[in-house]
């Protein structure tokens, strides 16, 4: 892995509705302020994956710890450099004299405290860079309460894929997964952060449904499945119309024309909270990160009947790289 990139999205930010402006670049420009000067190269013979995006939005709880160690652990393995991109939110006041008179000091208490927070992230990141040997770079982006998901899916476009720590039930979370998901076209890494985790390459499992959003994950991922000791692919019976009931075996075997030693299995479950099932199915194998396709279905029928993606991003229990 070449170049590790995080994200810090400002807390406050809505729902990006506009998809007009949906090849634009961010309009916000960025402020160099830390590099360190042993930065690695850019271009190594053990490069693994290219580029990586960690978001951390502020104003998430629990707290963004989990998620930074994972990405320093990430770049350990993977002996990547590390690109923290520091979006921070602004708010600024209408024009109107009423709004000023009465909206001005809770809108400078919101820009302080977002700034602070910012501010808080980025010593986590260069302290976590250090303390792991991994370089960091720091860059700062300003973003409006509207810009900052749009700025975030339009860097993940220019990344091998994207990180973000998901707390259970979180809306605004979801939310942005899910334009990750749908809009950046590349996969998304989601973790755990309601919960204790640790991010291990050593054991990795696939949920296979002969999807189309599965294959596209199972190429994304299989620089990092690569460097597993042990895969195991599964699919469960009941949650598609497989051609042939040993759909499992077809992904195996593809992955071991790579060079990887997997292994198939065939599950049943009844239980249509299928999200949790396969979450634990991985768990019990000992996985350390579940490999899975996102919203195979209509993300209308998803949330009408209790879809897995739905339920994986609503409460993770595990690291799940997921694609669409």
């Amino acid at each position: 892995m070449g170049l590790l990139q995080v994200q810090l999205k400002g807390c406050g930010t809505g729902p990006s509705g506009d998809h007009g402006d949906r090849d634009v670049e961010p309009r916000r420009a960025t402020l160099l302020l830390f590099e360190p000067s042993a930065a690695r190269p850019l271009i190594r013979s053990a490069m693994i994956v290219g580029r990586i995006q960690l978001i951390l939005p502020t104003g998430q709880q629990p707290s963004a710890a989990g998620a930074i160690e994972s990405a320093m652990s990430l770049a350990q393995i993977t002996k990547a450099n590390v690109t923290a991109s520091v979006a921070r939110s602004h708010a600024t006041l209408l024009a109107h004299w009423l709004v000023r008179e009465y909206a001005h000091l809770p809108v400078a208490e919101f820009n302080a405290e977002a700034a602070a927070e910012a501010q808080s992230l980025r010593q986590q990141l260069e302290d976590a860079g250090q303390s792991a040997g991994v370089s960091v770079r720091l860059v700062e982006i300003l973003n409006g309460l509207a810009d900052g998901e749009r700025a975030v899916v339009m860097a993940a476009r220019t990344h091998d894929f994207s990180v973000l720590g998901l707390p259970d039930f979180d809306a605004s979370s979801r939310h942005l997964a899910e334009q990750l998901l749908f809009d950046s076209g590349r996969p998304l890494l989601a973790l755990p952060l309601s919960r204790p985790f640790h991010l291990r390459l050593d054991t990795i499992a696939i949920a296979w449904d002969h999807s189309e959003p599965a294959s596209r994950v199972l190429s994304a991922a299989l620089p990092l499945i690569k460097q597993a000791k042990r895969v195991v692919v599964f699919s469960v019976l009941g949650a598609r119309k497989f051609p042939r009931a040993e759909a499992a075996q077809d992904a195996a075997e593809y992955l071991q024309s790579h060079g990887v030693d997997a292994t198939w299995e065939m599950l049943e479950s009844e239980d249509r909270a299928r999200g949790r099932f396969i979450m634990e199915a991985a768990i019990e194998r000992g996985a350390g990160l579940l490999v899975m396709g996102a919203y195979a279905t209509l993300p209308a029928q998803e949330y009408l009947l209790g879809g897995v993606t739905v339920s994986v991003l609503n409460e993770p229990l595990l690291p799940v790289l997921m694609s669409n």
